[in-house]
């Protein structure tokens, strides 16, 4: 049987391994972003230290800081979700244009799973240790699942390059992960991949861009 699409799900780019034990994370200031923002939502900084929704990134110089992992009204974390999101209608995810400060897993070093999109070639074993990028595949200029409350980027397929450097994340090799009927996560559709963030905001990142969507 096929891999699961968790994509619908709970997808974006999500931690796995940290070498400490623990996801290291921090809060960052955003203001009135122009779209929503979601769990797994890749993000960079803009030129005010504050953080913005990435692109789908492309073979070249794309720059991340690290995807979002929640939410609050202030840069401890102490004093709850932003009133935009206290509705009990409201699935984790900030509307637009709200203000908010934004977790972001922003170690470079740290691991994430992410789903690859259908769209291409699917990719291999023989890819592990290239440069890939990320998409939004499924929903066109919309990033997320307002349902859910995740992102939807996915691995590109057609951004995958032996260049090093050349893409925004680094392919690891393929994720852990169980199936609904039992079967192992396998190469082929939907297939989830450990990945770590080539290209990271706080580490020698190639000089290039990453613009709000």
């Amino acid at each position: 049987m096929a891999n699961d699409d968790t994509s619908a799900a709970r997808g974006g780019l999500l931690p796995l391994e940290q070498p400490y034990g623990t996801v290291r994370k921090s809060y960052y200031r955003l203001t009135t972003s122009a779209v929503a923002v979601y769990i797994g939502q890749p993000m960079d900084l803009d030129g005010q230290g504050q953080v913005v929704p990435a692109l789908s990134s492309t073979l070249g110089t794309a720059i991340m800081i690290g995807p979002c992992l929640g939410f609050s009204s202030d840069s401890r974390g102490k004093m709850g979700l932003p009133n935009a999101m206290s509705l009990i209608t409201q699935a984790a995810y900030l509307p637009a244009a709200t203000d908010a400060y934004v977790l972001i897993a922003d170690d470079p070093n740290q691991i994430f799973t992410i789903q690859e999109a259908t769209s291409g070639t699917a990719l291999s074993s023989a890819n592990v240790g290239n440069s890939i990028n990320f998409g939004y595949l499924r929903t066109g200029l919309t990033s997320g699942s307002t349902v859910t409350g995740y992102s939807q980027a996915e691995l590109r397929r057609d951004g995958v390059s032996a260049t090093a450097g050349s893409g925004t994340l680094m392919l690891i090799g393929l994720a852990d992960n169980m199936n609904s009927d039992g079967t192992y996560n396998s190469v082929g559709d939907y297939a989830k991949w450990r990945v770590r963030i080539q290209n990271h905001r706080l580490q020698n990142a190639v000089a290039g861009t990453t613009t709000a969507q």
